[in-house]
């Protein structure tokens, strides 16, 4: 055969005959042949390669994410990279210079910091992108997908409201994430709506972590032993208010609600069932996947942001405070 009919057969090109393709292929299996994947990206000018950027590798939810994407490329042929960038400035300019040198085809972006001289690199390079739980700043043209994290606050508040409760507690992250001041900015306006002072002594900002979780329930505890619900801005922060609460012989619901966001696997525990907001991780990932696969075969094309909807879980730790 011909050089260029083994290689239609390899790329299953659709004007090769079944049998030709057999034979190729069968030839391929009994010589073990792999073929040189950078040669063959060389020639295609692909290197059908995906970077993906994750802020901290061993928080749960970005694995549910990392899912979805990694298994939509391979559907694709593609690779996927990670870059775990441990929230770190540096690190995540370092991933973007290494994707320019080692000419990823596309990038998924979850960052931390996105400050001018990031948002100045994204702004020069060729390279499609897409920005995963992050929203695009307005100096840049690529996507984002998403969920409505203010408005999933404001759900979850009014929840604990329409169950009797208006001394609302909530444990949050860090001043300076932009998902958590979506859910906190959530929190507040859901107490004003409904006629309830929004009081410092009950809210506590400043981690992601369950150690967080678990420090920061002691601390509302003790500014306001009234608390009768708390909202916690993500389910580790939960799961840890959860573990102090159960150490010091608080029963939930019955002494103390308590509603998270995002759905872990851990929420779904028998021994947990923390009633939740749930985010759609998996198809967020592979949307995102989606997009970016779509920009580099239409190179002229930037696709519309995707905003997913979430779903209020209940499960069993938030009661009705008649019953407290």
């Amino acid at each position: 055969m011909s050089v260029s009919t083994v290689s239609r057969a390899l790329n299953n090109h659709p004007d090769i005959r079944e049998e030709t393709k057999k034979q190729v292929m069968e030839m391929i299996k009994k010589l073990n042949y792999m073929p040189n994947a950078m040669a063959k990206g060389l020639i295609q000018k692909k290197s059908y390669t995906i970077g993906l950027m994750i802020p901290e590798i061993t928080d749960p939810f970005f694995s549910g994410i990392a899912h979805g994407v990694e298994e939509e490329l391979s559907n694709h042929n593609y690779q996927c990279v990670y870059g775990n960038t441990g929230r770190d400035s540096k690190k995540e300019k370092n991933f973007i210079s290494s994707a320019i040198s080692r000419q990823y085809d596309g990038l998924i972006l979850t960052p931390d910091h996105m400050d001018e001289e990031f948002i100045s690199m994204l702004a020069n390079i060729s390279i499609p992108y897409v920005f995963l739980r992050r929203r695009t700043p307005e100096q840049l043209p690529m996507p984002f997908v998403d969920v409505d994290h203010y408005e999933s606050a404001c759900t979850a508040v009014r929840h604990l409201i329409e169950a009797g409760h208006r001394q609302i507690g909530l444990i949050g992250m860090s001043e300076t994430s932009f998902v958590g001041q979506l859910r906190y900015q959530g929190y507040v306006d859901t107490l004003r709506a409904n006629g309830i002072e929004l009081e410092d002594k009950n809210v506590v900002l400043g981690g992601n972590r369950i150690e967080f979780g678990r420090e920061a329930m002691g601390r509302l505890l003790e500014a306001n032993p009234t608390i009768t619900a708390v909202f916690a801005v993500n389910d580790l922060l939960g799961i840890g208010a959860l573990e102090y609460l159960a150490e010091q012989q608080i029963a939930v619901p019955d002494q103390i609600s308590l509603i998270g966001f995002d759905d872990l696997e851990y929420s779904r525990l028998h021994w947990i069932q923390l009633t939740t907001m749930k985010q759609p991780r998996k198809e967020m990932g592979r949307r995102a996947a989606q997009l970016v696969l779509n920009m580099i075969e239409n190179k002229d094309e930037i696709p519309p942001s995707v905003l997913f909807d979430t779903q209020l879980l209940q499960r069993k730790t938030v009661g009705r405070l008649e019953s407290l």
